[in-house]
């Protein structure tokens, strides 16, 4: 089935495409201590990751940041930095959010279409997958009347230069997503928001 049209304003879409495109090749370096013991994290690699496929008037655009590996001394495993991805997902925790915010009140294939609109490519598959996941429902305010997350509003506009800072003031407006645990009670998840959402339908 056809998508209706989404009408974004161009100005939305060309800052929001902005924001994420300035990431292209950002690195990411900070670590703690080895979460697991304690011990000294030592550099291994740089692992390259997809954060976002951008639907440009030239067609579509991967924009790919860069995360450092580490290994600890001690008990020998490996690590990685602190990232802008959550656990186990395979794009930017802001596209997440989006996509999780923009479900709050569409169905799935809406939101996706709504993405497309706003040039971020992601399909109503993956939307519906995130929407059952134990991924958090962040904050979000509303723009043009669509709820959008704190985390991608705090990159829209902006023009990164890849400084250690402007990495860090990344990870923190998006919460530190790589730390991200689901509480025992799934409480705030994205699972159990949309269970309630179909029970009250």
């Amino acid at each position: 089935m056809a998508h209706r049209m989404i009408k974004i304003p161009p100005m939305l879409s060309a800052t929001i495409s902005m924001g994420i495109a300035s990431l292209e090749g950002a690195l990411f370096k900070e670590i703690g201590n080895c979460p697991h013991c304690g011990g000294r994290p030592m550099p291994y690699d740089t692992k390259t990751k997809n954060y976002a496929t951008l639907i440009l008037p030239s067609g579509t655009h991967t924009v790919t940041v860069k995360v450092r590996r580490f290994t600890c001394k001690e008990c020998g495993r490996l690590l990685y930095a602190e990232e802008p991805f959550y656990p186990d997902t395979r794009v930017g925790s802001a596209i997440v959010d989006l996509a999780l915010s923009l479900s709050r009140t569409n169905s799935y294939s809406h939101a996706s279409a709504i993405m497309e609109g706003l040039g971020i490519q992601m399909n109503r598959s993956s939307v519906r997958n995130y929407a059952k996941s134990e991924l958090p429902m962040t904050g979000f305010s509303s723009l043009y009347g669509l709820p959008f997350p704190n985390s991608l509003i705090s990159l829209m506009g902006k023009n990164f230069s890849g400084t250690d800072e402007e990495t860090n003031s990344i990870l923190r407006a998006c919460g530190y997503p790589s730390r991200y645990h689901p509480p025992e009670d799934k409480s705030g998840t994205a699972a159990e928001f949309f269970k309630k959402r179909e029970r009250n339908r």
